[in-house]
């Protein structure tokens, strides 16, 4: 398809106008000659119709013998079987200046009351060379075919001949048998050519033009009202790219793909000012919860140096390395926060190269064996706890590094509030891994089973920083559960009458 070079440069109001204008003229391009045609073939048809009555009306004139001006009112020629012309109105015998031209006259065979003939009247057509014609004012520009009604009538008596007057010299018919005569009608193209080129030039030269122009308005017009959601939209984002992020655009009560635009940039919007309010809250909560272990470290190095006589450095050395071990937990648990956070916001992206995370990382993993190890490892050294577990066999697509984190927080946090056992159990059904890890300990109020999810939240019996972690553990519990495409949650107690946590991910081979 040609687009012109300067196409896409226009806006959209001046492509708009611009097709508009080139589909009118096109339209009117096909439909002029169109509309032409279908009139002068109306106008044939009617005039058709009309020498139908005339030839009936001049066969009954004929026969009765009426003469005089009664015939004018349309074209016709009366012929002896002879050929010759007895009488005409509005048609020229061209045999007077080309021998060869003139009405076809029938043969002597062709006469009489058993002829074909006589059962009707017969459509004939004739053809004109150049310059001649019917009528001086029919035209002649180029041969052309005309069509005349033809009639053989009944024996007319040489009487009533007698009162028609001949076309050029008398004639002495008095002493003549009576003799069909052959009638010819001129079925009169004129009208019909002249109104459709009449018709045809108005609509080329003074309708099309001005139609079109019109309907280019029009559309300019009309792209710029449907424009206008557009422009609110724009200037309510530039608003939001100022920093008003409360702001909205404006939707549109019409259901078309402005009031979609409307809607989705609503939702985009709306989503980031969450994720500002987000970064805000979560750099507040940082910097509150990295303020005690970096005080905690900068006295635990400020007295020692003001009495370096009396301080035992090895326990200040192991003090110190202990809330730098405390800072470092925190930046490393805020890093792959952020990073699934990330992977949950883009869940095709391939794993961090420096983490490893990612739900779309290649490999498996077996859930089932990582569980097993884990609770292994707990079985030696921490609190003597007692860990009951019922696995089913489970693997997951990725690698090892999120599940894995999301299994020791789960277990981590149970094993913080349990009084003495911790319940495990892995369990598929549907393409679905069910893990659920439940404790013996207070519980969790109906009321906080969401909250616990959120970052930095400790609950009234978590509160110590030292017991109780930072209070991201469960937090990335559900977003380590969220980038591998799948939820976390917390539930009523079940067989333990502590806290329930169920956490579902989707099998490597969904089954």
């Amino acid at each position: 398809m040609f687009v012109p070079r300067r196409w896409p440069a226009l806006g959209v109001r001046a492509r708009a106008a611009g097709a508009a204008l080139i589909a009118s003229a096109l339209a009117f391009a096909v439909a002029t000659p169109l509309v032409g045609h279908i009139v002068r073939v109306r106008l044939e048809h009617a005039a058709l119709e009309q020498g139908w009555a005339a030839i009936a009306d001049l066969e009954a004139r004929v026969r009765a013998g009426a003469g005089g001006g009664e015939f004018q009112n349309y074209s016709y020629a009366v012929l002896a079987q002879d050929g010759r012309w007895l009488r005409s109105a509005n048609l020229e015998d061209p045999r007077d200046t080309d021998p060869a031209l003139g009405l076809p006259a029938l043969s002597p065979d062709q006469y009489g009351t058993d002829s074909p003939h006589m059962l009707g009247t017969d459509l004939v057509t004739v053809r004109y060379p150049n310059g001649h014609a019917p009528h001086y004012r029919l035209p002649t520009a180029g041969p052309r075919t005309y069509r005349f009604l033809r009639k053989l009538t009944e024996p007319v008596s040489a009487a009533r001949l007698a009162q028609l007057p001949p076309n050029g010299p008398r004639v002495d018919l008095g002493n003549l048998p009576d003799r069909q005569l052959l009638l010819y009608v001129l079925i009169d193209p004129l009208t019909g050519d002249e109104t459709a080129a009449i018709l045809t030039r108005v609509l080329a030269y003074d309708v099309a033009p001005a139609t079109s122009l019109f309907v280019a308005l029009i559309a300019w017009l009309a792209t710029g009202l449907a424009l206008r959601p557009v422009e609110s939209i724009r200037r309510q984002m530039a608003a939001v790219r100022g920093g008003a992020f409360h702001e909205r655009v404006p939707v549109p009560r019409a259901r078309d793909g402005i009031h979609r635009l409307a809607r989705t940039t609503n939702d985009t919007l709306d989503r980031l000012q969450h994720a500002l309010d987000e970064q805000r809250r979560l750099v507040a909560d940082a910097s509150h919860e990295l303020r005690s272990p970096l005080a905690a470290l900068r006295s635990s190095l400020e007295v020692p140096l003001a009495h370096p006589a009396a301080a035992d450095w090895p326990t200040v050395v192991r003090g110190a390395l202990t809330d730098a071990e405390r800072l470092q937990d925190l930046a490393d648990d805020l890093l792959l926060l952020a990073r699934a956070e990330r992977d949950t916001d883009r869940p095709g992206d391939t794993a961090d190269t420096h983490t490893g995370a990612g739900a779309g990382a290649g490999g498996t993993v077996d859930l089932r064996d990582l569980i097993a190890e884990q609770l292994a490892e707990r079985h030696y050294g921490g609190r003597e706890l007692t860990y009951e577990s019922e696995l089913d066999e489970a693997v997951l697509t990725g690698r090892e590094t999120l599940p894995a984190r999301l299994v020791r927080n789960l277990l981590d946090n149970a094993a913080r509030h349990a009084e003495g056992r911790v319940a495990v159990t892995l369990a598929v059904a549907d393409g679905w891994a069910r893990l659920t890890v439940e404790d013996d300990g207070p519980g969790i109020p109906a009321a906080d089973r969401e909250r616990v999810f959120e970052r930095f939240v400790r609950l009234d019996d978590a509160r110590d920083r030292h017991t109780g972690g930072a209070g991201l553990g469960l937090a990335l519990v559900r977003t380590i559960a969220h980038s591998l495409g799948g939820t976390a949650a917390a539930e009523p107690p079940g067989r333990l009458p502590g806290a329930r946590l169920v956490v579902r991910l989707p099998t490597a081979n969904g089954s």
